[in-house]
């Protein structure tokens, strides 16, 4: 016995001297982890605070000075930590859902975990429509070039984009994204032909007729 106490006076000696505090035990404890709010709801482009608070697991004791740091963020969002709290930003061209990031956090003595929700609400956006197109007359073996104008709220919607055109006259895309260039061979019937350009904002889609008058050569 009176060996076996030297071994053990020295063990004993170091579990005493390892301070007292939350995390006075030599081993790593649970740090149970609250986010204020625990789950956000964001449109694209913007971006809000969480606050990131913690106690020792199973007592009332509060835990200072945390380090986060967010796991596998999404690519449609953007987290920055800081010293007990999280900014999240919604990238403007985020896709609506649900979007999980695992946070790992942790203190002096101390480890966590927590997940934050985010949900990406869906862009509202103005309708737009297609100012008219007056019909447009060409004779055989002639082209034609032509521009749209997508209109929102008394505007110029500048995120439209010509997505298809079809008819029966030759139609060409140019690099503008709204226009066009219609040609009509020199063997082409006379007649009224309608093309049906078809644009998008990425969310709304409109189908629009334009009137082509293939006329003799006079």
């Amino acid at each position: 016995m009176r060996r076996l106490s030297t071994v053990l006076l020295p063990a004993a000696l170091l579990l005493s001297s390892c301070g007292t505090g939350a995390f006075s035990n030599p081993f790593i404890q649970t740090i149970e982890v609250t986010l204020n709010p625990s789950a956000v709801t964001l449109p694209p482009g913007s971006s809000t605070r969480v606050q990131v608070t913690g106690k020792v697991s199973g007592t009332a004791d509060t835990v200072t000075g945390l380090n986060i740091t967010p796991r596998e963020v999404p690519a449609e969002l953007t987290v920055t930590p800081s010293t007990g709290a999280l900014t999240v930003a919604v990238q403007s061209g985020a896709a609506p859902g649900t979007y999980s990031v695992p946070l790992a956090v942790t203190a002096a003595g101390g480890s966590g975990t927590a997940v934050l929700a985010v949900t990406v609400t869906p862009t509202t956006r103005t309708p737009y429509t297609i100012k008219p197109i007056t019909a447009l007359t060409l004779q055989p073996g002639q082209q034609r070039r032509v521009s749209i104008t997508p209109d929102r709220a008394g505007e110029l919607a500048t995120d439209v984009r010509i997505t298809g055109l079809t008819g029966a006259l030759g139609v060409t895309q140019d690099a503008d994204p709204l226009g066009f260039t219609i040609s009509a061979a020199a063997t082409q019937t006379v007649g009224a032909y309608v093309l049906q350009i078809t644009t998008s904002d990425g969310t709304q889609t409109v189908t629009t007729p334009l009137t082509v008058n293939v006329e003799e050569q006079k």
